[in-house]
């Protein structure tokens, strides 16, 4: 039986994100093993999705290329007895250090560049790093997947990975069954806001509950709900702490993380996300696919699948007050018009973002692969 891994950051993350991947090459006939830090859905890796699971001991948060070297002596170790067919890999120490690996046992590691998030947008000698990481590694992939045309062009034009080797991939896709317009509740009381993601400075947080205490000012004229994970691994990491803080302002609502997503987007009127940067968002995707406007900043990623008074408001990056704008006049809209937005991003979703066009093109990669790999 061929083999194929997948590998990332987190368990959560192959769970969310890679279940509809995982259970299309157990029905193809391959044996799937997983391989990511121990964590909560460790185990249901195995028993919703009918997987096998191997630990890898990471630290997300360090940056330190010495330490992670022992990384690529765990990828080696385990590609070395399992010998794949393929090597797929996810978010950024598992691209770099576990293609080193793949590439000196003749494995060929397909890799997914989910956004280039933090270490491109901010300055300094760690981020300098990570690009140096992705430069020395990244041509050693059989293929790359970028999420959205900025990123693949700006790895090409910095010549981290070259052109014939990478293809675009609408992100991780949607379940356009299991998120779907006919889940909406009405519901009373204030306007609801929705942010969904991790808790991270760089997804524009500071920005959104400065817009928020700007709109509630005189009386509560909307709600926020924040829900996803905090304290996560990251430079740009909201405490908590902080979260707990905010929680006690008038209007915001601290959710914290969800398994069910479908139901959270079931019972709110508007999706916002004023991100720095972004691969491809789920949670602008996942809002098109319920039938709900947005607001998100004109950044690589949100711009990919917002168009400004189409199925949602784009506003400029980094500016509360601008955010502020658009999330008043998403509240003053009639909601008529607001259903059209969310119609719209329903249809543009639909035609563009289904998961399944992600999951064929894994396939054919994984299965050209295997082809490269038998006549060579």
């Amino acid at each position: 039986m061929k083999i194929v891994t997948l590998s990332a950051n987190t368990s959560w993350y192959l769970y969310n994100f890679r279940a509809s991947t995982i259970r299309c090459f157990i029905k193809k006939g391959y044996r799937v093993i997983c391989l990511s830090p121990e964590d909560d859905y460790s185990q249901k890796l195995k028993d919703d999705l009918g997987c096998e699971w191997l630990p890898l001991v990471m630290s997300n948060q360090g940056r330190n290329p010495f330490k992670d070297a022992g990384l690529v002596v765990q990828f080696w170790r385990y590609y070395r007895q399992l010998r794949p067919a393929a090597a797929l890999h996810f978010t950024i120490k598992n691209n770099v250090y576990g293609t080193w690996a793949a590439r000196t046992l003749g494995v060929l590691a397909i890799n997914n560049v989910s956004g280039l998030g933090t270490a491109f947008i901010r300055r300094g000698l760690s981020s300098a790093a990570v690009r140096l990481l992705y430069k020395v590694s990244q041509p050693l992939a059989y293929r790359v997947f970028c999420q959205n045309a900025e990123d693949m062009k700006k790895l090409a034009d910095l010549k981290l990975v070259p052109l014939s080797r990478l293809e675009l991939l609408p992100g991780s896709g949607v379940d356009l069954r299991r998120f779907h317009p006919g889940l909406k509740k009405d519901h009373t009381g204030p306007f609801r806001f929705l942010f969904a993601g991790r808790m991270l400075a760089d997804k524009g947080l500071n920005e959104l509950i400065a817009a928020v205490r700007a709109i509630n000012a005189e009386c509560v004229r909307c709600t926020l709900w924040l829900s996803g994970f905090a304290d996560v691994e990251n430079v740009s990491a909201v405490t908590s702490a902080q979260l707990s803080e905010w929680s006690r302002e008038p209007g915001v609502k601290w959710l914290g993380p969800s398994d069910s997503m479908e139901d959270v987007y079931a019972q709110v009127d508007c999706v916002v996300l004023p991100s720095y940067r972004e691969g491809m968002p789920r949670s602008l995707l996942e809002a098109g696919a319920m039938g709900l406007p947005v607001v998100t900043t004109s950044v690589p990623g949100c711009k990919d699948v917002v168009e400004d008074r189409v199925n949602g408001l784009v506003c400029e990056v980094k500016s509360s007050e601008s955010l502020r704008l658009a999330m008043a006049s998403m509240l003053e809209m009639t909601q008529e018009k607001r259903a059209k937005m969310g119609e719209q991003g329903r249809r543009l979703v639909s035609s563009k973002f289904d998961e399944k066009i992600v999951v064929d093109a894994t396939l054919r990669a994984v299965e050209a692969a295997v082809t490269a790999r038998k006549y060579n």
